[in-house]
């Protein structure tokens, strides 16, 4: 069977790129609302994609000044989604960091019923300082104390899904008898974190396991995506270093025990279509100046566990802070950073100027055809089973993807032309 691509949209707001709400291109007075939802939702299942995705984030960005970054919470706007559309999946982010297990677990089982067997669960660690304080909590846990919390967080919520066996209700009108007790079942989980009693007070859901994505690229959060994933979502520049960190979350998934192509690995992409490439430069350009600069550092402090940036020189090389990072900082999202500045040359100034139109994404500029030829070669090279789609700005940078890349990547054969299945697992099983 030949390989299909897999595509993902990354819903944010009215798009990703920094400040984009100033753009006639958009609607923000319309962003919280269902409609706004629904039109996303609906093209983005008119393009066949597997999953829409609704990030999430446990603080308020310092950059609401300028920058549209409120965030509804995912649950709730995916389970108004699941109302309007048909088979698109509905992946939410929850963070292991900030909750419970026994929540988590009912609220994605409950969603998975909604939506008749589309729901998945975005598993993340929160890494931001000012979420601790949101949580009665002066300091955020250490990188490796949050990924350990994370893996029994993940273990319980599967206990969790797998306490209702497939037929416990028995729904048998005559006796009065609503389910059969023995196939119910306590889970008695002591560990470290947690101790969870069990059962879910909701049936298994029509997935059984729900799928589960995750998006950490720190060794540690590579072997946890490779053990429970089944898409990890990547930051990846370079085709060649995004081939070897492919290649080695299949190493990592036969190691735990699972296929080595169990997991689907999704770079994330911003594309910026034009009806040529020149045209398309022109938007680029045209979004980016409505970046205002500032608010691009306070994304980049964030990500370096709030470092202040403006101790530097904005017009001198961006400094490597690997070596000088928080033990409670992210690892993936600084690493990233710092190679694309160190590699490429880039100033503290030129470096955010890069990140705004993409959170730190690689940007796609250029008509459709040429948008098509670079997802292809990377799907082809195998760099990539598929993409996580972030568009710039919504709902039309979405509406340019669907509409002109979309049936260039049909007519080559490397994506669906209809969905085979109806839940969110069958679209990830495909191929």
């Amino acid at each position: 069977m030949s390989r299909t691509m897999h595509l993902a949209l990354f819903a944010q707001g009215v798009g990703v790129a920094q400040s984009v709400w100033r753009s006639p291109r958009t609607r923000p007075d319309r962003m919280h609302g269902l409609d706004h939802w629904k039109s996303v939702a609906t093209t983005a299942e008119r393009g066949f994609f597997d999953a829409l995705f609704v990030a999430d984030a446990l603080n308020l960005s310092p950059a609401i000044a300028t920058d549209a970054t409120d965030r509804p919470d995912p649950v709730a706007v995916l389970s108004a989604l699941a109302a309007v559309t048909e088979k698109i999946g509905l992946i939410g982010t929850s963070s292991t960091t900030y909750n419970d297990p026994f929540t988590v677990a009912r609220q994605f089982a409950t969603l998975d019923h909604l939506s008749s067997g589309r729901a998945g669960w975005n598993v993340v660690t929160t890494a931001i300082p000012a979420a601790a304080e949101n949580y009665g909590s002066s300091r955020l846990p250490d990188h490796e104390d949050r990924y350990a919390r994370g893996e029994e967080f993940v273990d319980v919520v599967k206990a969790l899904w797998d306490g209702w066996d497939a037929d416990a209700i028995v729904a048998d009108r005559e006796s009065g008898r609503w389910t059969d007790g023995q196939k119910i079942h306590r889970i008695g989980h002591k560990g470290r974190f947690f101790d969870v009693a069990g059962p879910l007070t909701i049936p298994r859901s029509p997935q059984g396991q729900i799928p589960l994505a995750q998006a950490g690229s720190s060794p540690t959060g590579m072997k946890l995506g490779a053990r429970v994933a089944d898409l990890v979502f990547t930051t990846q520049h370079d085709m060649s270093e995004a081939l070897g960190f492919t290649n080695r979350m299949r190493e990592l998934s036969a190691a735990a025990g699972r296929r080595s192509h169990a997991v689907k690995v999704l770079p994330g992409i911003t594309p910026i279509i034009g009806e040529t490439d020149a045209a398309a430069r022109d938007l680029a350009i045209e979004l980016g100046s409505l970046i205002d600069e500032q608010t691009t550092l306070r994304f980049l402090e964030q990500s370096f566990g709030d470092i202040d940036l403006n101790r530097y020189d904005l017009d001198e090389p961006f400094p490597d802070l690997r070596n000088s990072l928080p033990s409670n900082a992210g690892v993936s999202r600084p690493t990233l950073f710092t190679e694309i500045a160190l590699r490429d040359g880039l100033t503290v100034r030129q470096l955010a100027q890069r990140i705004g139109l993409s959170i730190g994404h690689r940007t796609l500029i250029g008509s459709a055809d040429t948008v098509a030829d670079d997802m292809q070669k990377w799907f082809d090279s195998g760099a990539a089973d598929g993409f996580i789609v972030l568009p710039a700005d919504l709902p039309v940078g979405l509406e340019d993807f669907v509409n002109e890349v979309v049936p260039r990547l049909q007519r080559r054969g490397v994506l669906r032309k209809h969905y085979a299945g109806h839940s969110l697992r069958d679209h990830i099983d495909e191929s």
